[in-house]
């Protein structure tokens, strides 16, 4: 915020925007004042938070969203949230955030044990047939799998896109709105790592009931 107000009425040149106090303490010079009136630009402002965001350690970055996800995170949620599991987490979502305050938001399904979106949104650009084999095609293509690491998941389900004669854009909706229940997540299959095994599974699982709960 210190660096957002020097900004508002100095600059250094005509293209340098992200400074440490240390720099701007440096370079300042009153010849660089501005003459206008500053303009609190709140847009600009989230967006320089979010360079900040992106320029901290993984480390430091779980660090300082660990308290925003404690508390903002829903009451059924089990608590004090596991600070390892929110170190692998972490990196998946730092380039996403512009402000600490929207990590929870970022991270909510990684910690949901039931996950909450319209089932008619699953299939997205997919007949419901379609994305019912796109599931039960990826549990039997993940059920094997042991060492669950992104790269293997990857290996093993991207291939059954071009088995089932879909694109990979709507093959891979499909397991997402499963998986996070969001269209929009980080990377899936470093996701998948980090849920697991079973909790993928399950909700894969849960995703196919909802499409075809006549066969329960």
């Amino acid at each position: 915020m210190i660096n957002f107000r020097a900004l508002l009425g100095w600059s250094l040149d005509d293209k340098t925007e992200i400074m440490t106090v240390e720099e701007i303490i440096k370079n300042f010079s009153i010849e660089r004042v501005s003459k206008t009136a500053a303009v609190f630009n709140l847009a600009k402002l989230e967006w320089m938070n979010g360079m900040y965001i992106r320029a901290l350690g993984p480390q430091e970055f779980s660090d300082r969203s660990l308290p925003f996800v404690e508390r903002e995170l829903p009451t059924g949620v089990k608590r004090p949230i596991d600070a390892g599991y929110m170190e692998k987490i972490a990196p998946l979502v730092q380039e996403r955030a512009k402000l600490l305050s929207e990590v929870p938001s970022l991270v909510d399904f990684f910690f949901s044990d039931v996950l909450e979106y319209e089932s008619s949104l699953l299939p997205g650009k997919l007949e419901k047939r379609q994305a019912i084999d796109v599931l039960k095609k990826t549990l039997q293509a993940l059920d094997g799998i042991e060492g669950w690491r992104a790269g293997e998941l990857e290996t093993s389900v991207r291939p059954l896109a071009e088995g089932l004669g879909l694109k990979a854009g709507p093959f891979f909706t499909v397991l997402r709105m499963a998986i996070t229940g969001r269209t929009a997540s980080p990377p899936l299959f470093e996701t998948m790592e980090v849920l697991g095994k079973d909790r993928c599974m399950a909700r894969l699982k849960v995703a196919l009931d909802r499409l075809e709960p006549d066969q329960k």
